[in-house]
Formats: C-alpha cells, sequence, structure tokens
C-alpha cells in the first residue's frame, strides 16, 4: 500500500522530476508547484497537478512558505518532498508543514533545530567522538582573534560562514599578511548570501580530498550508511563530479568514517536521508567532520548505482514511519558510478550562468548511462535559478570502465541554445591525474589555465571548420549560379534571367 495518497513536490527542475518518478513508481499522485518563469517547464507538464506560488525570483515562490503550504492544502496533499536546496533544510518551512497537518519527508524541525549551523554540527560531531578540525567552536569576531586563533592552530586556515552552506564565504588564508582582507570579505559574503555575518575559522588539510557518507535512519533508532562518494573535483567550492566509491579511502579508512557518522546520528536521533561531509587528508591519512546536510544530496544517484537503493524511495518511506528494511551488513558495493554536474554555464567566460531556449537536445543511451534531467527541446532555462539543468550519471564494473562509458556519454551529449559544462568535463576525463585520482580540491583552480587553453583551441576550431564549410556553401551556390539556364522573353521587354525549376514559371 502506498505511504502517501498525493505528494507536493516543492522544487523544480531535474530533482522535481526524478522525486516524482519515485512517487508515481510507488503508486502514488503529484503535486508540483512552479513560478512565472517556470510556467511550461517539464517539472510542470510531468505533474498530475500544478500551482502557480509566484513571480520569478526565488524569495516570492520556491522560497514562498505560505503560497507553498497553500497549494498543497488546495491539492490535499498528504506529504510534502523538499527536494534540495530552496526550503529542504529550513526548519521553519518543516515546522509550518507539520502544523499544516502534512508529512514534511525529511528530518523533523525538531531535529533540524538541533543543528542550526555549521557551528552546532561541529559541536554534536565532537560530543559524539567524530574528528573535527582544529578550531575554536565560537564565530570569531575581530581580525586580532582571527589572527591569534591563526597563529594557535597554525597556517593555512579556512574561513566559513557559520550560518551558510553551498561554499559560500569559505576562503582558505595561506599566512597573516592575507587574514585581514579575507576576514572581511567572509564577512560580507556571509551576511550578503544568508542574513549573518558570523564567520569561524578552523585548520585546513593538506592535500584534502572531500568525501562524504550517506546516512540513513529510521524513526526508531535504526541506523546504516550507504557507503561514501568523493566529492572532490569543485570549483569555488561548488561541486562538479562525484563518483562513488571514493577512490582514495581504503576499507579500513570506509569503516572508521562508517561508524563515526552513525555515532552522530544516534547523538541527535536523526532520522530519514542525511549526507555526512568530510574533507580528508591523503597525506596524514585523516579525516574532519565538515556538515551534516539534512535532506537528499544532489549526488544520491551515483550511491543508489553502487547499493542498488532507490534513496527517494526509501526516504518517503522513513517519513511515513516505515522501519529501515536492512541492515549494515546487508550493504555491498558493486561497481562504480560518476555523476557529472550539466551546468548552463560558460566555461570560457569565468563559468557565466546561461539562460537562454535549449534549441537542440540530444541524452546520450545505452548501457551504464542515466540522464536526470530538468529540460527538453524548447525549454527556457530561466536566469533566476541554479544553472543546473541535468545530471548525467555513468556506471561501470570497474573505475577505469566508468571513466569510458563516461566519456563516450559526454561526447553523444548534445545541448543547443546555451553553453554547458560539458566540454570541460571531455578535458577532465582525459586527464590522468583524473585517472589516477590524485587530484585535490585545488584540482580545477590548478589546472584551470591548461583547461582554458584547450577550450579555446576547440572552440577555434569549431569556428573554422563553419566558416570554411559556409565559404564552401557560397563557393557552391555562386557555381550554381553561374550554370543556370536563361529562359529567354518572347515580348519586346527587356530579358529576364530565370531559375529553371521542375515546373517553371512565366515571369509577368
Amino acid at each position: 500500500m502506498p505511504p502517501f495518497s498525493k505528494v507536493l513536490v516543492a522544487n523544480r527542475g531535474e530533482i522535481a522530476i526524478r522525486v516524482m518518478k519515485a512517487i508515481k513508481e510507488m503508486g502514488m499522485k503529484t503535486v508540483a508547484v512552479y513560478s512565472d518563469a517556470d510556467k511550461y517547464a517539464p517539472h510542470v507538464k510531468y505533474a498530475d497537478e500544478a500551482y502557480w506560488i509566484g513571480p520569478p525570483p526565488a524569495l516570492e515562490s520556491y522560497l514562498n512558505i505560505e503560497r507553498i503550504i497553500d497549494a498543497a492544502l488546495k491539492a490535499h496533499a498528504d506529504a510534502i518532498h523538499p527536494g534540495y536546496g530552496f526550503l529542504s533544510e529550513n526548519p521553519k518551512f518543516a515546522e509550518a508543514v507539520e502544523k499544516a497537518g502534512i508529512t514534511f519527508i525529511g528530518p523533523s524541525a525538531a531535529v533540524m533545530n538541533k543543528i542550526k549551523d555549521k557551528l552546532e554540527g561541529k559541536m554534536i560531531a565532537r560530543k559524539a567522538g567524530v574528528p573535527t578540525s582544529p578550531g575554536p567552536l565560537k564565530p570569531i569576531e575581530s581580525v586580532d582573534e582571527a589572527l591569534k586563533v591563526a597563529e594557535e592552530i597554525g597556517y593555512p586556515v579556512m574561513l566559513k560562514a557559520a550560518g551558510g552552506g553551498a561554499g559560500v564565504g569559505i576562503i582558505r588564508v595561506d599566512n597573516p599578511n592575507e587574514l585581514a582582507e579575507a576576514f572581511e570579505k567572509s564577512r560580507r559574503l556571509s551576511y550578503s548570501a544568508f542574513g549573518r555575518a558570523e564567520i569561524y575559522i578552523e585548520k585546513a588539510a593538506i592535500k584534502p580530498k572531500h568525501i562524504e557518507t550517506q546516512l540513513i535512519g529510521d524513526k526508531y533508532g535504526n541506523y546504516v550508511v550507504a557507503f561514501e562518494r568523493e566529492c572532490t573535483i569543485q570549483r569555488r567550492n561548488q561541486k562538479l563530479i562525484e563518483e562513488a566509491p571514493s577512490p582514495s579511502i581504503n576499507w579500513e579508512e570506509r569503516k572508521e568514517i562508517i561508524e563515526a557518522s552513525i555515532r552522530f546520528g544516534k547523538e541527535i536521533n536523526y532520522f530519514t536521508l542525511g549526507t555526512m561531509e568530510f574533507v580528508f587528508s591523503p597525506v596524514t591519512r585523516e579525516f574532519y567532520f565538515l556538515e551534516i546536510n539534512k535532506r537528499v544530496q544532489v549526488e544520491h544517484t551515483v550511491t543508489e548505482l553502487i547499493t542498488g537503493i532507490d534513496l527517494v524511495k526509501l526516504q518517503i518511506r522513513l517519513a511515513a514511519g516505515e522501519y529501515l528494511p536492512f541492515s549494515q551488513e546487508d550493504l555491498k558495493i558493486r561497481g562504480h558510478a560518476i555523476q557529472f554536474r550539466i551546468n548552463a554555464e560558460d566555461p570560457l567566460n569565468n563559468f557565466t550562468p546561461q539562460s537562454g531556449y535549449i534549441t537542440y537536445y540530444k541524452e546520450p543511451t545505452g548501457p551504464g548511462i542515466r540522464v536526470d534531467s530538468g529540460v527538453e527541446l524548447g525549454t527556457w532555462v530561466p536566469p533566476y535559478y541554479d544553472p543546473l539543468i541535468s545530471k548525467l550519471i555513468v556506471y561501470g564494473q570497474s573505475r577505469d570502465y566508468a571513466i569510458q562509458v563516461g566519456l563516450r556519454a559526454l561526447n553523444d551529449y548534445k545541448i543547443g541554445g546555451v553553453k554547458t559544462t560539458i566540454p570541460l568535463y571531455k578535458l577532465i576525463l582525459q586527464d590522468p591525474e583524473f585517472w589516477e585520482g590524485t587530484f585535490t580540491t585545488a584540482y580545477i583552480s590548478e589546472k584551470m589555465d591548461y583547461f582554458m587553453t584547450k577550450l579555446r583551441e576547440e572552440e577555434e576550431k569549431k569556428l573554422a571548420i563553419a566558416i570554411s564549410m559556409y565559404n564552401r556553401g557560397l563557393l557552391k551556390r555562386k557555381k550554381e549560379e553561374t550554370q543556370k539556364p536563361v529562359v529567354k522573353s518572347k515580348s519586346n521587354w527587356k530579358t529576364y534571367g530565370i531559375t529553371l525549376q521542375s515546373s517553371p514559371r512565366v515571369l509577368w
């Protein structure tokens, strides 16, 4: 029997469609919400019902709690799935959903309120015996205080926004001369993004890797971790390529990070899906807790492929109060999966987000390929939201095989109308450093000049081919014009040259 009758998805784009597919397969009805910018978007057409929630700006639509709750009540939805981003980790939204008598598919407001920001997450981690990076568990109030702490824990250090996420406000500082400017910049970014200027400082890892675990818990204290994902390929602290399992850790380290994640979950009685994020140093073989994401993760797909678990369906069942259907011993790693975030961005123009209509669209197909897309031919990519338009996920029996599948799939993936990150990913997958798995979170920034040179060369080659084909077409047309027979007019008027067609017309 389906856990709910009708579920509203409080999101848009590819994640809205991915969640709706799971809902429909479970025998439930789907409800979409949309802004003016998404009136004709694929997620709206895919849903069984759709409700308008406001103008294009997210603050007036996808972040408008009152309008989303009103839409759910009008639709008689008995559950709301928030997807990721927007209101997915907002305790006020979860509380409003609960007060309306609707089930929130995610952790409760009470659980969310236990971890209001990253610093509280670090406090809980230390209490649970989960390793955390050296640094005080309180905001830094001044440059002088930051200098003092940095001297104590040693450079390099990281400045981070206490109340934020998505990489906003994170700045690495390598020496005291950089600290004052970085301090003010981090505070400014934090305030503009989250309305809070509090930042904190911690020791930066040496040649860091970004590794996260998939924590899963039910309402009865049962926990498992569906292994780990590596998310080290990033740009400005934003993930681009994710894979599972991590090629950087061994089985003993995997066991250690799994046990640490479960201790954290038990400490706060966490339930449903959660992602524990860690920074890992291949040099010292140490890992430190970063934060917990209290929602389904963008890169949940790679975990699904190596475990065979539909995480969204499981998330829905756990929210409905069902027991966790398996134990840690039941989980096995099968093969390797890699995900590429297909962003509407121009890599040659400082990754500027793109907007416009999709004029050509062809997804790759074949064994080991999955595409979670939020666009189709003719879709308008609006400028108001995250530039992620789809996710390409590939699978193979080994990492090397998965990379080969990925390169073929990227070559087959054709998108017209907006520039995307696909050309960059093709270069990355041909780089020996990526194949060897020796990259760090600085990989993109360190290789950017090389990648930009290669991308420009490719653009120039395409332009040269286009010009050549255009000129060849002109020459061919001129040649045809000179070979056209001329029809003489029978009148005494001036003679006109007329192109003979299959059914010649008289020119009057």
